[in-house]
C-alpha cells in the first residue's frame, strides 16, 4: 500500500524566503484591497517524503489542514541551476493523486515555456495548480513535471527536474505549496503574487492580548484623540509565532469628552423624578466616551503548530480616528 509520511515536516525557524516575499507584497496593498477580506489570506505547505515509491522528481505536499476559503495554489520551486547558452523547454505540470494502491496522474494543469539560461524575477518558477485542489480524492497531492525540448523531443522528466530545481526537503528553500484566499485571485484565477512584476489560532483570546497591552499604558488625561503605542512583539514574547511584522504601531482613542449642558441637565432631572424609586433611577443619560469612529486591519504572518507559514488578516486591530459619542442606556 502506497504510504505517505504526513508528519515528517522538519521543524524550522525561519519562513520560506517566497513567504516572505508574498507577505512584503500583500502589506505594501492599501487597506482598502482587503476590505471583504477577513481572517486567512495564504496558507503555506512544505513538502513531504513519500515512502514507499521515493520516486526522484515528484512533489508531495499533505494538505489536510487547508481552510475551505482557500481556492488558489501555486507550486513555487527554487531555480538552483542555469543552461550555460540560450535554451528553452516545454514544461507540463501533473498532479497525482493516491487511491488505495493506485497512482493517477492527471492531464497537465499547466504549460508553460522556460528559459533556462535566464533566472526567474524572483529566483522561484510558480505555477498555477489551483485544479489539483478541486480534484483531489485525498489529504496527499503530489506533482510530476515533463518536458518538452525545442524540437519537440521529451527528455528525462525526473532527471531534469532534480537538476534546476531545489528539491531538498531540509532545505530553506524547498519546494513550497502557497494556497490563497479565493477574493485574492484575479479574473484569470492567478494570484496576486511579487513574482508577477500558537501559532494556528491567531484569534480573539490573542487580540486580547494585545490590546490589553494597551490598556496597561500610561497616559496624561486630555481631550479625545488618538494615541499611539508601538508594540515590539519581542518584548511580549509573541515572536516565536508572529513572523511579520516585527512589531506594530497600535493606535488607540482615550481622552476627555465634554459634557453639554443639555446632558448634565438631563441627567439631573432623571435623578430627581424618580428619587426614592431605586429601579427607576437606573435609567441615567450617559455622558459621551471616546470611541474609534473607525478601525482598521492588521495584517500578519504567523507559524502555526505543524511549522506551516500563514499570512492572515486581523480585524479591528487599529483606531483610525477619534470621536466622542454619546447614548442612552438602562
Amino acid at each position: 500500500m502506497l504510504h505517505i509520511n504526513k508528519l515528517s515536516v522538519p521543524q524550522r525557524t525561519k519562513p520560506h524566503p517566497y513567504m516572505k516575499l508574498v507577505y512584503k507584497f500583500l502589506d505594501s496593498k492599501d487597506a482598502s484591497v482587503f476590505s471583504s477580506s477577513e481572517g486567512t489570506l495564504v496558507q503555506s505547505f512544505r513538502s513531504i517524503h513519500d515512502l514507499k515509491y521515493r520516486t526522484p522528481g515528484w512533489i508531495w505536499f499533505n494538505v489536510s489542514h487547508l481552510k475551505p476559503s482557500m481556492a488558489i495554489a501555486e507550486l513555487v520551486l527554487l531555480r538552483k541551476t542555469l543552461h550555460p547558452q540560450p535554451l528553452s523547454v516545454s514544461i507540463a505540470v501533473h498532479s497525482i493523486f493516491c487511491n488505495a494502491d493506485h497512482l493517477t496522474v492527471s492531464n497537465p494543469i499547466e504549460e508553460k515555456v522556460l528559459s533556462l539560461d535566464e533566472p526567474p524575477p524572483s529566483g522561484f518558477d510558480v505555477f498555477n495548480v489551483s485544479s489539483a485542489l478541486v480534484h483531489r480524492v485525498d489529504d496527499v497531492v503530489g506533482f510530476q513535471f515533463r518536458y518538452t525540448d525545442e524540437s519537440g523531443s521529451l527528455v528525462l522528466h525526473e532527471a531534469l527536474t532534480q537538476s534546476l530545481y531545489c528539491l531538498n526537503s531540509s532545505s530553506q528553500n524547498e519546494p513550497l505549496l502557497v494556497v490563497y484566499q479565493a477574493q485574492l485571485g484575479s479574473a484569470q484565477g492567478a494570484p496576486w503574487v511579487p513574482d508577477r512584476l500558537q501559532r494556528q489560532r491567531c484569534n480573539a483570546a490573542r487580540k486580547r492580548q494585545l490590546l490589553q497591552l494597551l490598556a496597561t499604558q500610561t497616559y496624561s488625561p486630555q481631550h479625545c484623540r488618538l494615541h499611539q503605542r508601538y508594540i515590539d512583539f519581542h518584548s511580549v514574547s509573541l515572536d516565536y509565532w508572529i513572523l511579520q511584522p516585527p512589531g506594530f504601531h497600535a493606535t488607540f482613542c482615550r481622552g476627555i469628552c465634554h459634557v453639554p449642558t443639555s446632558i448634565q441637565h438631563a441627567e439631573e432631572n432623571t435623578k430627581k423624578r424618580y428619587k426614592g424609586n431605586e429601579t427607576a433611577s437606573r435609567w441615567v443619560v450617559l455622558k459621551p466616551v471616546c470611541i474609534p469612529q473607525k478601525l482598521s486591519s492588521l495584517t500578519v504572518m504567523y507559524r502555526n503548530d505543524r511549522g506551516d507559514v500563514i499570512i492572515k488578516i486581523l480585524k479591528d486591530m487599529k483606531a483610525e480616528n477619534c470621536v466622542c459619542q454619546t447614548n442612552t442606556h438602562y
